[in-house]
């Protein structure tokens, strides 16, 4: 019988920015507030992101461990009003949860991605003393083989692996589409991140966008499971192949871009970005509470490099925002525009003006991407 879509991986809208105090976290290592540095980018200083599967063991267990040290600091949230918050990596989650309406199916989403995932490198950085390159996932380079690929087979410098098996059916993800279950469904027992728990259920369908309504507080409310995985190949090979990647590359605007990466909302069309996410199975597939799996940040560092591909195909438009304020332009808002402000990333980041986020090697960034386009070659 098809299991219900409460993770259908298309995104969403409306959202609570999170206030949480700045306070003081005891230790040796506590974290300290990100301070952005300005205009110094040079090929000296740039930062250098790696493929998972190509990068040393050496650089996949440092990166792994440094997610896992951020998951040691305390909570800096009110308790009261998010107590799944049960530590500083759920604290990044949380913030997701409440800005999943605004920052996704409109103009601040690669943007505003591409500074959550340079915030937490921050704070890998700064607090957990990482010094490695940051790693992204190769949606298509590991599409054939998602179960074996190293960054998913489940060894200690991997991603963790996939969850153990349950028949529980296929996923009927919208009135006309249903996806066949993949190779795992149940708790993840291997890897860095084996027995890694969740805090906040994928109970809310992504539909829930098209309602305007506020989030229920309900979601933020602690509800612990292990955390699970359903490696998907079907999924993975449909939507993330190399030719939709290169259709996307090739895009001439963001309006083509923006629709090879989300797909069609509601329909039998993941895109590229959606893909990734439903080829994980859930928590992951579910737009909201996708960041409590580890794999969230390899998976976004792999959207912000088709962004910079994107980007570096076509400088002459490299600058280019397509969408409103909010997902869907539901409810209707304003186009975004170099100047528009981003929503904030809660404690973490206060809000910034587009135009400061549009290039990796200006205002705060300073990286590029070490990337082979095409199948993996020896």
């Amino acid at each position: 019988m098809a299991r219900s879509a409460v993770c259908l991986t298309l995104f969403a809208v409306l959202g609570m920015v999170i206030a949480g105090p700045a306070g003081h976290y005891p230790g040796p290592h506590s974290p300290e507030a990100y301070s952005p540095s300005w205009g110094h980018c040079n090929d000296r200083t740039k930062q250098i992101r790696k493929d998972f599967n190509r990068a040393t063991p050496e650089e996949r267990k440092e990166y792994t461990d440094a997610i896992n040290c951020v998951m040691a600091f305390p909570s800096n949230l009110n308790q009261t009003q998010y107590s799944g918050a049960i530590n500083r990596y759920f604290d990044y989650a949380t913030v997701h949860i409440n800005l999943t309406q605004v920052v996704h199916l409109d103009g601040f989403f690669l943007v505003w991605h591409r500074m959550f995932v340079h915030l937490f490198e921050q704070d890998m950085r700064q607090n957990c003393g990482f010094k490695g390159p940051m790693l992204y996932w190769n949606w298509p380079a590991t599409a054939a083989d998602i179960d074996s690929t190293p960054i998913f087979n489940g060894d200690a410098y991997s991603m963790s692996g996939n969850g153990e098996y349950l028949n529980a059916g296929p996923y009927q993800v919208g009135p006309n589409f249903t996806v066949p279950h993949g190779s795992g469904g149940g708790c993840v027992t291997s890897g860095p991140f084996a027995n890694h728990i969740i805090t906040m259920q994928p109970s809310i369908d992504p539909l829930f966008l098209l309602t305007g309504e506020p989030l229920p507080q309900t979601v933020f409310v602690k509800n612990e499971s292990c955390l699970t995985r359903d490696l998907n190949s079907w999924v993975a090979q449909k939507f993330d192949n190399w030719t939709r990647l290169e259709d996307a590359i090739n895009c001439p605007d963001q309006a083509c871009l923006a629709g090879e990466l989300n797909g069609a909302f509601g329909g039998a069309d993941f895109g590229l970005h959606g893909g990734a996410h439903f080829s994980v199975g859930p928590p992951e597939s579910n737009i909201f509470v996708s960041v409590q799996d580890p794999i969230w940040w390899p998976l976004h560092t792999m959207l912000d490099n088709i962004y910079v591909q994107w980007q570096k195909r076509h400088p002459e438009i490299a600058d280019q925002i397509y969408g409103t304020e909010t997902a869907n332009n539901v409810p209707p808002s304003a186009n975004v525009t170099l100047d528009s402000w981003t929503p904030d990333w809660g404690y973490f980041g206060p809000s910034m003006q587009m135009k400061d986020l549009i290039s990796t090697t200006a205002g705060p960034f300073c990286y590029d991407y070490e990337w082979e386009d095409g199948p993996y070659t020896e």
